[in-house]
């Protein structure tokens, strides 16, 4: 058997993408996949075709896919949860989220057509009693809280 890893950094990272941010209540729910190429974690959720479905892309906001460190490997080598998968969605709480663009504690968040956080208004869609936790770069990772 090939080896998977031989070296690993001297202190793990303080968070990563999709990652519940503390230990404050949170409510989380659990959906089927229907986007072909999955979801990652970290990113936004939408309304499916079926009720208990949720897609990448879409008008309806649902929450964020929550990571998931035993979720089955991919092919891609990403982390994701794959098309027929079950996901869980934070709806309400603080998630760990890459910002696409610079964000500032206390701002509104938003959601790109591709299902990435942002703070641009323009061209993007408002999550409902969503406002960024702390500051951060774009690319950066930034605290979301879903309220």
């Amino acid at each position: 058997m090939p080896t998977i890893q031989s070296s690993y950094p001297a202190r793990p990272a303080a968070a990563y993408e999709g990652m519940a941010a503390d230990q404050d209540p949170a409510t989380v729910i659990s959906r089927t996949v229907e986007t072909t190429d999955g979801i990652a974690f970290g990113r936004a959720a939408f309304q499916g075709t079926r009720d208990d479905g949720i897609a990448a892309a879409g008008s309806v906001f649902r929450g964020i896919v929550l990571a998931d460190r035993n979720a089955r490997p991919n092919a891609s080598g990403t982390d994701l949860f794959a098309k027929g998968e079950t996901a869980p969605v934070m709806v309400r709480g603080t998630v760990w989220v890459v910002s696409a663009t610079a964000a500032s504690a206390g701002g509104p968040a938003y959601v790109t057509a591709a299902g990435a956080v942002t703070a641009t208004a323009s061209g993007n869609t408002l999550i409902p009693g969503a406002l960024f936790d702390t500051s951060g770069s774009a690319g950066g990772l930034v605290r979301l809280r879903l309220n």
